[in-house]
């Protein structure tokens, strides 16, 4: 029984970091962005990732297209009354597909800033899950 619960706790902290770092901008934004439409939350994502890794224009306008594609494929995913641990498979998935779709329109440097980032954000929410 004990175990079970461990498991249950466990996937729930997965599933929030999964959920934190595929929205990276929402980790820290999450109050102004409650209520928002799907589009303007990717657009949100799109404009923090230009401003952190430095993006061109050609390149904002790809990865403008990217996220709205992701965010609008997550959405129904997160509001079904699908288990936790099927959500997180799909938008694991989903987020996967998302990560090698910006792999090709970031330069090298810029993909492994991403990386930097997200390995940070996931830092940041195990420790207050640990501080809990």
């Amino acid at each position: 029984m004990k175990n079970r619960k461990n498991f249950k706790s466990l996937l729930t902290v997965f599933t929030l970091l999964f959920l934190l770092i595929s929205n990276m901008p929402f980790a820290q934004n999450a109050g102004k962005l409650k209520g928002s439409t799907v589009e303007e939350r990717a657009s949100f994502q799109t404009e923090w990732m230009k401003e952190k890794l430095h993006l061109d224009s050609v390149q904002v306008q790809k990865v403008k297209d990217i996220n709205l594609k992701y965010a609008l494929k997550n959405e129904p995913i997160m509001k079904s009354s699908d288990g936790k641990l099927a959500k997180f498979r799909q938008l694991k998935s989903n987020q996967n597909e998302k990560e090698a779709e910006l792999k090709r329109v970031f330069s090298k440097e810029q993909f492994k800033q991403y990386e930097v980032i997200k390995g940070e954000l996931q830092d940041k929410m195990k420790e207050k899950m640990r501080n809990q």
